[in-house]
């Protein structure tokens, strides 16, 4: 029998920094060693328990393009270093998915082949975990299953995490669903938002999860729900939640702020282009009423343990004040509640402070005011005057105000106001627009009629 690490290429050394949180840390040991070419158990975790990988990949179960978001926010902001990958000819077959190259000024260049590697990362507080990302092989899973079993066992790794997602008839105006399946009821249970009895077409990360099971590793998989139009593109929504559960389940800090960011502008944006089209604006009204009727109870969190009750707001505000009165004291606050107590003034008073000279009142002088309207057209001005005199002085000034206000509005054309230009994050709905760099602009949502079930 061959050795099931065969499939795998150790690299010796291959760090990559990441963030400067959790550096220090990384320095101190690792949670894996590379010893005469093989992984062995490091010192860097103190309780070998605690140590957990982390699984996606991009492939049949990938919607919104979740694995690729997951794994680049990961390793672009936190510190990392790659362990080993596996050999990609023979999991691969690159005639089904041809892999992208750049042709420029006469020259091939920057070829992007499949990959599949194994990384160890630091979260935001330098705790060590095992990330296991990139494409789903094609060609032998029962010996990708082996060889990842392999490394459970000789790495003491006690959780392993499969995060993937499913384009489903859900709308994109609810929260994203979620399916939990595993070993680990404290991690699934109340969970799961839609749940059914069926028969799918198999992946790799549903065949890895029952061989894991089958040799009694604990085991969770969280399968999220993503809305079938939206389903093949960029949808930063998905990541945020794909690492709200792993994190959770693996008591890790994972960073989600990027991520949010660019949910919320690719919300802006096709809630814009919904509103602009009615036969989309129906099928999401459509979508809306299905998943109200069929909703289930409020999921329970992973953050609140089944034995555990959320508190309320009397014992979080005991929980803050007991928190501030361990802090040191701070002399600025003490003598602001003191003056407060006595009732002294803030900040001491001036000795004596010389009166300022009386300047002569100001001849009154009519004030243009110009209000915008909220519809489109001309600005209107309006014409005021500071004070208000009788006489022949005030009707002339009158008069004046109001000829220049007649004045302002035939030669003062209304300049309407620009948007400002900003990068969007998309989300690809239907075709990008003709000419827009990949990755960037609105998404579109297209003519297709999608039916819904």
């Amino acid at each position: 029998m061959t050795d099931p690490l065969d499939l795998l290429h150790v690299h010796a050394s291959d760090r990559s920094a990441g963030s400067d949180a959790g550096t220090a840390a990384a320095e101190a040991g690792h949670a894996v060693d590379v010893l005469e070419g093989d992984l062995v158990p490091g010192d860097a975790v103190a309780d070998r328990e605690s140590l957990s990988m982390l699984v996606t990949w991009s492939g049949h179960t990938d919607a919104g393009s979740l694995s690729d978001q997951l794994s680049g926010t990961l390793l672009s902001t936190l510190p990392h270093r790659r362990l080993a990958s596996f050999a990609v000819d023979e999991l691969y077959d690159y005639r089904s998915r041809r892999p992208q190259v750049t042709f420029s000024q006469g020259r091939f260049s920057d070829y992007e082949g499949p990959e599949l590697s194994l990384y160890e990362v630091r979260d935001s507080l330098g705790r060590p975990f095992l990330m296991l990302t990139g494409d789903e092989p094609d060609f032998r899973w029962e010996q990708v299953s082996e060889t990842v079993l392999e490394l459970v066992d000789r790495l003491d790794v006690r959780l392993v995490v499969l995060v993937d997602a499913l384009g489903l008839p859900v709308p994109h105006t609810r929260a994203l669903g979620v399916t939990a399946h595993g070993t680990r009821d404290d991690l699934i249970s109340g969970i799961s938002t839609w749940s059914p009895n069926a028969q799918i077409e198999a992946g790799l990360s549903q065949v890895l999860e029952m061989r894991l099971a089958e040799r009694g590793r604990e085991v969770v998989g969280y399968t999220l729900h993503v809305p079938h139009y939206l389903a093949g593109g960029r949808y930063p929504q998905v990541a945020v939640a794909g690492l709200e559960y792993a994190g959770a389940a693996m008591e890790l800090m994972l960073p989600t702020d990027d991520l949010r960011e660019s949910a919320r502008m690719v919300e802006q944006d096709i809630s814009r282009q919904v509103e602009q089209n009615s036969e989309v604006q129906g099928m999401v009204d459509r979508l809306e009423r299905s998943f109200d009727a069929q909703a289930t109870s409020t999921p329970r969190s992973l953050l609140v343990k089944s034995d555990e009750e959320v508190p309320d707001a009397e014992e979080l505000g005991e929980a803050v004040e007991a928190y501030l009165a361990t802090r040191p004291a701070d002399p600025a606050i003490d003598e602001a509640r003191r003056r407060e107590a006595d009732g002294e003034p803030d900040g001491p008073a001036p000795e004596t402070a010389p009166k300022p000279a009386r300047m002569p009142a100001p001849m009154p002088v009519p004030t243009m005011r110009a209000t915008r309207r909220v519809s489109a057209g001309p600005a209107r001005c309006r014409c005021s005057s500071a004070t208000r005199s009788s006489g022949t002085r005030s009707s002339a000034m009158r008069s004046s105000a109001t000829s220049s206000s007649r004045r302002s509005r035939r030669t003062e054309p209304t300049t309407p106001m620009a948007p400002t230009p900003q990068t969007r994050a998309t989300a690809t709905i239907g075709s990008e627009a003709e000419g827009r760099p990949k990755g960037m602009g609105i998404p579109r949502i297209g003519a297709t009629r999608v039916a819904e079930r």
